[in-house]
């Protein structure tokens, strides 16, 4: 194996706890995200590992935290594990390694037979991602061209026996399928106690075929409000990418059957408190009350402040459900970096996706590190106007004026890719130096999202962040 790739692969085990054994799917779906792919990318399809380098690969595994089996990983092309001819032997291995380990499994289900169900169910704690996204074998073989379009379906009658417990996932189509085909889906993962639901915005790029393509944001307003009929049922329903414009913890949902099922938080309040401190973001709520055992929360639901002791062990997950933010990790970075550059002329590059949640964390830092304020230390997130709106500012220059030189928002359109894709991890460096010429201004440093860029510095199509400095002559700091 190429040891570039082998070292991508242990960082990937290692960093991220996702443990990639296969990139062999056993489907051809519609909207698959490998397909109608511009030329030029750099990715990696494995095929199936093989067992002496997946047994080295487990050694990397941290001690604490689940391991993910299925997800995406950097730039290797994910596929099915459920589908590696080894697959057995490789979670007994895990299994030996780790012998209560959370295993975390996205697959398809085409393979979840009742003896792979039972093996499951024997090696727990297991909890599994079904992609499911429609309603019947038929829409199953003309949406993903499964070959035993039954299995899947008859799967969630067997998990729903098992104790297994699985969340569901819907590339929402109603442009193909039709709006019946979503509402169904969304009733059957539902009916088999799914913990939650997600549906996904399709994604199409430029070279995508006409029928895959829609008006994006039309579509991401339709399918919220269908989405909304569904909301009273058991399941939390989750859109994504969610729309998010401040970092207040917001519960999104409650997974049925969880410690928070068992208190009087609902969906819609505001976590406002974990064990007395004031949580900085979604992503930082979850995370102090999956470390706690017993924490204690304060809340407002409905106009009504509350407090409650959520009963759990640490590390237990509580069942609370929040849209992904920002990490306190990179707020932490980020806030570093803009106080040890004052004065300087700084631009903060994010993707269309992020955008709320980066001015979001302007706004808050504006607030919070002001230096005309007498107390500089972390104050909330009580939103004092969008960044580019302080005093002697146009509105829309998204610049904050918090100090000579200012910061300012910039949003790159991930064009190499075009279509409907607006994630930060797909913006390259050439749709980054696109948006720095676009700008007027100069800047004497960019931040830029790390996750644009492999361990190496490389973007998708293997260019490298410093021929960003090299064209604009702006200096790079990666968060």
């Amino acid at each position: 194996m190429d040891p570039k790739l082998k070292f991508i692969l242990l960082k990937t085990v290692q960093d991220d706890g996702i443990l990639p054994i296969t990139s062999v799917c056993n489907m051809a779906c519609q909207f698959c995200s490998h397909r109608n792919n511009p030329p030029g990318l750099e990715v990696y399809r494995l095929g199936h590992l093989d067992l002496e380098l997946i047994e080295e690969l487990l050694q990397y595994l941290a001690p604490e935290g689940p391991v993910i089996i299925g997800e995406s990983a950097t730039r290797i092309i994910e596929g099915d594990p459920l589908t590696h001819p080894d697959f057995f032997r490789i979670i007994e291995l895990l299994r030996q390694k780790f012998p209560r380990k959370e295993i975390r499994l996205t697959t398809n289900g085409s393979y979840l037979d009742r003896e792979m169900v039972d093996f499951l169910a024997g090696r727990g704690p297991v909890e599994l991602n079904i992609s499911l996204n429609c309603s019947s074998p038929e829409e199953r073989v003309f949406l993903m061209a499964d070959r035993r379009p039954e299995q899947v379906f008859a799967a969630l009658g067997l998990l729903a026996k098992s104790g297994i417990g699985f969340h569901g996932s819907i590339v929402a189509m109603p442009h193909l399928l039709g709006w019946e085909s979503l509402g169904k889906t969304i009733e059957l993962l539902n009916e088999y106690g799914a913990k939650s639901i997600r549906i996904f915005l399709p994604g199409f790029t430029r070279y995508s075929a006409q029928k895959m393509q829609f008006p994006v944001e039309e579509m991401y307003r339709k399918i919220a409000n269908f989405i909304e009929r569904y909301m009273e049922l058991g399941a939390p329903i989750l859109l994504e990418p969610p729309e998010i414009k401040d970092l207040q913890a917001v519960v999104k949902g409650i997974i049925p059957g969880s410690p928070a099922a068992r208190t009087p938080l609902a969906k819609g309040a505001l976590i406002t408190a974990v064990n007395g401190e004031r949580p900085c973001s979604r992503a930082d709520a979850f995370q102090r009350i999956l470390a706690s055992a017993n924490p204690l929360l304060q809340y407002e639901q409905e106009g009504i402040r509350g407090e409650l002791v959520l009963e759990k062990e640490a590390g237990e997950r509580p069942g609370l459900i929040f849209d992904y933010d920002l990490d306190p990790v990179v707020m932490d970075q980020l806030t570093k970096v803009l106080l040890q550059n004052r004065g300087r002329r700084l631009a903060l590059l994010t993707s269309v996706a992020a955008e709320g949640i980066m001015q979001a964390f302007l706004d808050y830092y504006l607030h919070s590190f002001n230096p005309a304020q007498q107390n500089p230390a972390r104050q909330g997130f009580e939103q004092k106007g969008r960044a580019g709106q302080a005093e002697g500012q146009p509105e829309g220059s998204g610049q904050t004026g918090v100090e000579a030189g200012g910061i300012d928002l910039l949003v790159a359109e991930n064009r190499f890719f075009g279509g409907s894709i607006i994630a930060a991890g797909l913006l390259t460096v050439s749709d980054i130096i696109s948006r720095l010429k676009e700008s007027s201004k100069g800047y004497d440093l960019l931040l830029l999202p790390g996750i644009i860029f492999d361990i190496f510095g490389n973007d998708l199509t293997g260019r490298n962040y410093r021929e960003i400095e090299e064209e604009t002559g702006v200096a790079i700091e990666i968060i």
